[in-house]
């Protein structure tokens, strides 16, 4: 038995004595899909050495039709110290930086205010939705399998408490249509 496609291809299924379609699947996460199909998966980073108390990075969904949604937060230190993750509002002011597309053949830029690489200061933690300990030279990773999703004009910062020393932030997220 033959199983055709139905777009005049010519292109055929196998199906076998049981009448089984035969078929194989690959598996990958929804960023990588979106990274792949829609090259509007991005990266932010942030390092530098930052005091107690510092918001080290801050990103803002700035686009009125798609939701950003975060897939992971990786974050490292020189020393101990906390790291958390909150929902935020107020006016930030830092140093602008830029979300990197992941999919290196796509000119998409990010649609979002990016902060990082200093403190960044004007907001307010109104939520904590995740945080990691981590010990001195040490890394953690908040792995939030696309449940924080941003709509328009939401924001996030990571916040960090601990001894003054060289602080790292990635966060991973990818855009969908509303």
């Amino acid at each position: 038995m033959k199983l055709e496609d139905g777009t005049g291809t010519g292109l055929v299924a196998a199906v076998d004595s049981n009448n089984h379609l035969e078929v194989s699947s690959t598996t990958s996460s929804e960023s990588h899909f979106i990274a792949l199909k829609k090259a509007q998966t991005y990266i932010w980073t942030s390092s530098y050495s930052t005091s107690t108390g510092d918001e080290i990075i801050y990103i803002k969904n700035t686009s009125k039709d798609k939701v950003l949604v975060i897939d992971k937060v990786t974050v490292n230190s020189v020393l101990t110290g906390l790291f958390e993750l909150c929902v935020v509002t107020g006016t930030p002011s830092g140093t602008s930086i830029t979300g990197a597309n992941t999919n290196l053949t796509s000119g998409n830029v990010a649609a979002a205010t990016a902060l990082g690489d200093a403190a960044v200061t004007g907001v307010t933690s109104a939520l904590r939705i995740d945080m990691a300990r981590v010990p001195a030279a040490g890394r953690a990773t908040m792995e939030l399998n696309d449940v924080l999703i941003l709509g328009f004009n939401d924001a996030i910062t990571i916040t960090y408490t601990g001894s003054t020393g060289i602080t790292d932030t990635i966060i991973t997220g990818y855009y969908l249509d509303n």
